[in-house]
């Protein structure tokens, strides 16, 4: 009997040990001790085999067999990745961007708000910065879409750092949503309209510098020439009265959406983190300026990490970045704070990839970016570690969604489509055993990189004026060690590992900060 009540203990650790928030340095470690307590009951049952004869041996075997099944469980447990849901604070779209400085300036007195126009917005620890939830029905302004997408699109711009999700592009910025889809699903033409005018309704009040409309095409629904119009005539207005407009280039091949391809709009496409378009990206001379869309760090509205792909999470990261420029910078006009954006963009395949960096040092703002370098917080690389999560049910309509069985591995360039973390689909996060910079040749050594994989690392240098990172280069390497020559002070690693057969997702991103 207690040898019996030993495994029923020891299996009770191995289903609790799934459910954990965190494990300790060696996963697995509580279920292997609770194992070996078992094991050391083994003699007593022994001796009462010993003493029962026949009905003890086959108690004995019993026995033998369910602590071989239960030692192979912990096995793969302990394989397993571990359970550990963690803030995403270091974003890849962030690192893409140059936006790792300018993501942590701190708010000043009076912040401004983007005014996102969507499904509408949930309450949830990331959606902090949500100061208004408006709807064109007169109805509250919770989020109708089964996907969450308008709650989603705040999450990317501005959520808090707080130890729940993600971190925005922005997180000392205001988010005003406006809800003007009365399904959840699609947008009909004249409650676009009526949802920009809500938000030039509320600019003054809030102090809106920027609406983002991540839609298009297909969810507007009911178009005619009069209601093109009538929105035009709607984004002239918020332009005349210093407030851009930023939308989502589209989902398809081809054209860019409307009212994305509308020339007083600032048009967002989608690319990767190295500036390559995304398979699924519009593409046209209407698109201003690219930026992460496939995928991007995202977050569930329950706090767990998942990937999305799209031009619409393109368009919440822009936009955030642009309302925190106009924050900062309250005097620039419409299209000067666009030229800032337009003017720097870095020279990528795809076209002009968004480097926040540059632009606000063009706007004058170096001496922000320093205080936002100074302000971000210092975690090593295993404190913001994207972890495996639950299922979640399935949804339907045109924004993200969730696959009805996530456990099948899906393209990470699908629009539209937010992705559960799985450890199995994802490679592991890099991890970093050292780093030695040395008469101009930059050492690095890793602990766990697969067979096969590639290790990519991305070396900024401090810029001449000291103010922000500067891509040196890209090092690719199919090994466990990386060595360059260097010339440049380096401040900033980024690295991931990517599996050239594209049978696994690309590992979340380590950045390293080497240098104040």
């Amino acid at each position: 009997m207690r040898a019996d009540r030993g495994i029923h203990d020891a299996l009770a650790a191995c289903r609790e040990l799934p459910g954990r928030r965190a494990l300790p340095a060696a996963p697995g470690g509580g279920a292997l001790a609770a194992m070996a307590a078992s094991a050391r009951l083994r003699p007593a049952a022994h001796a009462a085999g010993r003493a029962g004869g026949r009905g003890a041996r086959r108690r004995r075997r019993r026995l033998r067999w369910r602590l071989a099944f239960l030692t192979a469980a912990l096995l793969a447990l302990v394989a397993a990745p571990p359970a550990v849901h963690a803030e995403e604070v270091f974003t890849s779209q962030a690192a893409a961007a140059n936006a790792t400085d300018s993501t942590w300036i701190p708010a000043p007195a009076q912040r401004a708000a983007l005014c996102i126009v969507d499904t509408g917005n949930d309450p949830n620890p990331d959606t902090a910065n949500v100061i208004a939830r408006l709807s064109v029905d007169g109805a509250d302004g919770s989020d109708r879409s089964p996907d969450h997408h308008g709650t989603l699109m705040s999450m990317i711009a501005s959520a808090p750092y707080n130890g729940f999700g993600m971190v925005g592009a922005a997180p000392s910025i205001n988010v005003v949503s406006v809800r003007a889809s009365r399904d959840g699903v699609s947008f009909g033409g004249t409650d676009l309209a009526a949802g920009i005018q809500l938000c030039l309704t509320y600019r003054n009040t809030y102090n809106i510098k920027a609406i983002s409309l991540s839609l298009g095409g297909s969810a507007v629904s009911g178009l005619d020439a009069g209601l093109m119009t009538l929105t035009e005539d709607m984004v002239k207005n918020a332009r005349r009265a210093g407030v851009d407009v930023v939308a989502a280039a589209g989902n398809h091949r081809g054209a860019v959406d409307w009212p994305a391809a509308f020339g007083p709009v600032l048009a967002v496409g989608a690319a990767d983190g190295e500036g390559q378009r995304c398979v699924f990206a519009a593409d046209g001379p209407e698109v201003d300026i690219w930026t992460s869309g496939c995928p991007i760090d995202a977050t569930l509205p329950n706090g767990d990490a998942a990937w999305a792909s799209g031009s619409s999470e393109s368009t919440a990261f822009a936009a955030g970045v642009v309302t925190q420029l106009r924050q900062l910078r309250p005097d620039l006009t419409v299209e000067e704070a666009e030229r800032a954006f337009t003017g720097t963009a870095r020279g990528a395949m795809a076209g002009g990839y968004l480097d926040a960096g540059a632009a606000f040092m063009a706007a004058g703002l170096s001496e922000k970016l320093a205080d936002g370098r100074a302000a971000a917080p210092g975690l090593t690389p295993s404190a913001h570690t994207i972890v495996p999560l639950p299922s979640v049910p399935a949804s339907r309509g045109t924004g993200s969604q969730v696959p009805s069985e996530p456990e099948v591995p899906l393209p990470t360039a699908a629009p539209g489509v937010v992705v559960p973390v799985r450890g199995p689909l994802r490679l592991p996060r890099p991890a970093v055993v050292s780093v030695r910079v040395r008469s101009r040749a930059l050492s690095l050594r890793f602990a766990n990189r697969p067979a096969g994989v590639e290790a990519r690392v991305q070396i900024y240098v401090r810029g001449r004026d000291h103010a922000f990172p500067r891509l040196l280069r890209t090092v690719r390497v199919v090994s466990d060690r990386v060595r360059t020559r260097i010339l440049g002070t380096v401040n900033q690693l980024s690295i991931t590992y990517r599996d050239p057969s594209m049978v696994r997702n690309t590992s979340a991103m380590v950045s390293l900060r080497l240098g104040k």
